[in-house]
């Protein structure tokens, strides 16, 4: 505890700075990817042994993930309609599979993975909102339904086999919530997660 406190005593403040806040620009579409760069992302794809290269993909040819998406072949992502989030929590809790659900914004990521204990569905008729609520003990997931611009599903290949996974975006291509069927490395993905995934709509 020594070192907690003489880290805290050594960056805080005696008075907190002003706020300097920007407004959030609008999504643009990103560039159209070659044909080309379109062969070397799906020969890089499929030649990954674990879901977290994913991230060396993205920094190695400085493209956004559903460009990545848009780019390779549906055999390792294709998109799917965007009442795919409920139905995919909708089948986790009726089957009670442990799922995980990253959550993340710019500063951080919260990981779930449990069962699904209460799920609600909840339509604003004044607002025409749609929200879908996690309600576990120690977990809660409040989604406005509405504010999903894009769903995809991807496959990924690793050495215990290929993790399936659900990203959903905002309006600003922000990927605001990714779903997986809980697993440990070193095993392969569950058999209940691979059934779901695969009774959603493409498009």
């Amino acid at each position: 505890m020594a070192v907690w406190y003489k880290l805290i005593n050594q960056y805080q403040m005696t008075a907190n700075p002003p706020l300097n806040l920007r407004p959030i620009t609008a999504y643009q579409q990103p560039p159209h990817i070659n044909e080309a760069v379109k062969k070397q992302l799906e020969t890089d794809w499929r030649n990954m042994t674990n879901v977290h290269q994913f991230f060396q993909l993205l920094q190695k040819h400085n493209v956004k993930r559903q460009q990545i998406f848009a780019a390779v072949s549906d055999e390792l992502a294709y998109q799917v309609n965007n009442h795919s989030l409920y139905h995919i929590l909708h089948s986790a809790f009726n089957q009670q599979n442990e799922i995980m659900i990253f959550v993340g914004n710019l500063g951080c990521m919260q990981i779930f993975t449990r069962c699904i204990q209460k799920l609600a569905a909840y339509h604003d008729k004044q607002s025409a909102l749609q929200k879908i609520n996690v309600l576990n003990t120690k977990f809660s997931l409040n989604v406005i339904e509405t504010g999903i611009a894009n769903s995809w599903v991807t496959r990924k290949p690793t050495k215990d086999g290929i993790v399936t996974s659900l990203e959903i975006f905002d309006h600003y291509g922000n990927q605001v919530i990714q779903l997986f069927g809980q697993r440990t490395e070193g095993e392969p993905e569950q058999l209940d997660w691979q059934k779901q995934i695969s009774t959603l709509t493409k498009i």
